[in-house]
């Protein structure tokens, strides 16, 4: 099955910018809100050549920046791998929340690799070598060879 990017799917993920946006403004958590959040791990893709999104957003109740790395088997557009995490993000008090691009990352847990390459044309190019830096970060893909690159969508 074949997916192209088209109107419907850029509205959405403009709609889910404008959102997100709008939440940071908004947003004040409480101390209750606060001790009650989950640590969301940094990495979730799936194996496979997967749509992916790199998302940052503040740590609950506090200034301090993290990074996420988000692929989902099955999407068929960006929007669709983002807006689930943002959710979780979400509901897990983190603050700020913005999706800094997309791209595909392909991941081979057989042969231990994992490259991420092309962009997203609802949210724009991702920088992939900070994506490939987050990842590089998890415990799990260590032993991994990871690489990036700007071409191919």
């Amino acid at each position: 099955m074949s997916y192209t990017t088209n109107e419907e799917d850029q509205r959405k993920a403009a709609e889910l910018q404008a959102r997100l946006a709008r939440d940071s403004v908004d947003g004040a958590k409480t101390d209750q809100d606060i001790a009650s959040a989950y640590q969301v791990p940094n990495v979730s893709i799936d194996e496979g050549a997967n749509k992916y999104v790199l998302i940052t957003a503040c740590l609950p109740g506090g200034s301090e920046r993290q990074n996420f790395v988000v692929s989902r088997k099955g999407a068929a557009y960006h929007q669709n791998a983002a807006e689930p995490f943002v959710e979780l993000l979400e509901r897990n008090n983190y603050s700020s929340i913005r999706i800094l691009g997309g791209g595909r990352i392909a991941l081979d847990h057989a042969k231990k690799t994992c490259s991420i390459y092309g962009h997203s044309y609802g949210f724009g190019l991702a920088d992939h070598q900070l994506s490939k830096a987050v990842i590089e970060t998890d415990n799990r893909y260590k032993e991994y060879e990871i690489t990036w690159s700007n071409d191919g969508y």
